[in-house]
């Protein structure tokens, strides 16, 4: 799949300026959004990614690095990302393609703000990192806590009814039979 065409209107909307060459490139097709993944593997992915920038791989090293062991649902993105960054296109546009995309749109987002400000990259990815594992852990333990009153259900739907058949029903026949008796 061919992902850029060469146009000769660089003022095509939307469209790159490719540094090296000074044509003007459209992004005609990205990648296929699989899916989500699952967030613990997005976290390791920009845990990966911030790593490799604190040992001092430039922006598409790092990125290269982790689209070779990214999640499976996001390599195609990752990679996508690392040819963008090849042919000398910025980091926010490279990393555009992940907006929207669950876990990755906050790493686009750091790619603009980090690019317009200055700040440490590989910072805000540790945050994010932070961020997505403690929200995998919030819905994993609401999972379970779901799963306790799933568990309760037929306790309530099948053991009540039949205790109140077996066990209360007797009773209140024999108390009704004792004030009949009087």
């Amino acid at each position: 799949m061919a992902m850029f065409l060469g146009s000769p209107n660089p003022g095509v909307r939307g469209g790159l300026i490719s540094p090296k060459s000074g044509k003007s490139l459209r992004i005609r097709a990205g990648p296929k959004k699989l899916g989500n993944a699952d967030p613990v593997d997005v976290s390791a992915d920009i845990e990966l990614f911030s790593a490799c920038l604190d040992a001092g791989l430039n922006t598409r090293d790092a990125a290269q690095v982790v689209a070779h062991v990214a999640a499976i649902t996001h390599r195609e993105l990752w990679t996508h990302v690392v040819a963008l960054l090849s042919i000398g296109v910025s980091a926010p546009q490279a990393f555009a393609l992940m907006a929207g995309v669950d876990g990755l749109d906050e790493l686009a987002n750091l790619a603009t703000v980090s690019h317009r400000s200055g700040s440490a990259l590989s910072d805000g990815c540790r945050n994010i990192s932070t961020s997505l594992l403690a929200s995998a852990g919030d819905k994993r333990t609401a999972a379970a806590e779901r799963a306790g009153v799933f568990i309760a259900l037929p306790l309530a739907l099948c053991f009540l009814p039949a205790f109140m058949i077996v066990g209360l029903a007797p009773v209140v026949l024999s108390l009704g039979t004792q004030l009949i008796n009087f």
